[in-house]
This record gives structure tokens, sequence and C-alpha cells, in this order.
């Protein structure tokens, strides 16, 4: 289980982080005559740790995934890249990327959007 984490702490905590992938919102169009087919790629920066959600078909602009991964977090990973991309025939359109910084997610006590 991931380490309290006291304001103080200089170091980030180590264990296991749960990623709840919900939904996204006003995602723009990608297709010219259908709806996006949106997923989500999931990346902890500085470890091999790659998660995708499956593809929402026909999600469009408001898609949800409701999907759960598991990290395993070790000292001195601190952000998770987050893509969001659009499945298509013959080649993926990207739509979007953010990113989550863990620090945040262990000073919390509840969810972070």
């Amino acid at each position: 289980a991931p380490q309290p984490l006291s304001p103080s702490a200089p170091l980030m905590p180590y264990g296991s982080l749960n990623v709840n992938v919900v939904e996204a919102s006003n995602l723009p169009n990608k297709d010219t005559f259908s709806k996006n087919d949106p997923y989500v790629k999931l990346d902890l920066v500085g470890s091999s740790q790659k998660f995708k959600t499956k593809t929402h078909k026909n999600g469009g602009k408001n898609p949800r995934w409701e999907e759960q991964f598991s990290f395993n977090i070790i000292e001195g990973q601190a952000s998770i890249a987050i893509e969001i991309w659009d499945a298509d025939t013959i080649s993926d359109d990207f739509i979007g990327k953010g990113s989550l910084n863990l620090a945040n997610s262990f000073q919390s006590t509840g969810p972070v959007d």
C-alpha cells in the first residue's frame, strides 16, 4: 500500500496506485462521416508500465470507459502521461494529451481529476 505522505516529506511514496479512467468530455471530432472511436493510453513516465483502455466504438465527443488500471510506483516516478486517440482502420488519429502529477494524487484524500 502507498506510504502516507506528510506535507514536509521530500520523497514520493511507493506502492500500488489504482487509476480509474472514467470519461472524457467535449473531444474534437476526428472523423468526417462518423463519430470518434476513442481510447486512452496511460504511460507511467520513467517505467515500462503502459495501459490502454478498450476502444469506445462510436463514443463520439463524450465517451465513457469506466476502466481501472494498477501501476506499481517506485521512487522517482512522478507522473503519468495520458493520450486520447481515435481508432481508425488505416491509422489512428491523435485527439489530445495531458499528464497526471503523482505528487498531487498522493497528497489528496479523495479522487483527483
